[in-house]
């Protein structure tokens, strides 16, 4: 049983029925049991892995499709939440799928592809960046972004990342383990055929 939908106190009743053993203390372990799950597992509503929401009221201007103009609109909703559900968060009526951000790069490149991911790294790198005062070109992390994201993949700036693409030894032993690099180009006899800026830096 429960009251109406639009009542001041929402309240659920339940009453659980044809409990076998008549034990007082085994039905006393199964109600315990049974709150605990209900506390702790059971959604009413909402998204199941969105465990806490902010929201905050603020002004920004809308266009008037009518009119022909943009006029300042009172009636937005900012919703911060604790938890990530992209694609049920954008398949939801009311939210304006267009402004609509995650932070978490993974979901995005399930969810929209690997560009969405490269203009999320973007903004994430400067949104953190700016937040600490640095200015950093725009063209430097853009670079950094299409590094990470140009084979397709999310590629990690790390030794086990760019330093496992298909490129030349010299640009390889730049970044990291450059003995390691050199000796197994000169045991296995690889060429570099001295295409790329850091090689022919190297070079002289």
């Amino acid at each position: 049983m429960h009251s109406d939908d639009n009542s001041e106190k929402l309240v659920i009743r339940l009453r659980v029925n044809d409990i076998e053993d008549d034990e007082e203390e085994t039905v006393c372990m199964y109600l315990k049991e049974f709150e605990d799950k209900l506390l702790h597992e059971l959604a009413l509503k909402g998204i199941h892995e969105i465990s806490k929401v902010t929201f905050t009221k603020y002004s920004d201007n809308e266009f008037d499709a009518v009119t022909g103009s943009y006029k300042l609109s009172n009636d937005n909703w900012l919703i911060e939440t604790d938890g990530v559900a992209l694609a049920k968060v954008l398949a939801y009526e009311k939210v304006d799928f267009r402004r609509t951000i995650s932070n978490d790069i993974i979901e995005i490149l399930r969810v929209l592809g690997i560009e969405a991911v490269r203009l999320s790294l973007i903004n994430e790198l400067r949104f953190v960046l700016s937040s600490y005062g640095i200015y950093v070109n725009y063209r430097h992390l853009a670079t950094l972004c299409d590094v990470m994201t140009q084979r397709g993949i999310l590629t990690a700036i790390t030794r086990h990342g760019i330093n496992r693409v298909d490129t030349g030894p010299l640009r390889k032993c730049s970044f990291e383990e450059t003995v390691e690099i050199l000796l197994e180009a000169a045991v296995y006899a690889e060429i570099d055929p001295l295409k790329g800026i850091t090689e022919n830096i190297i070079m002289g």
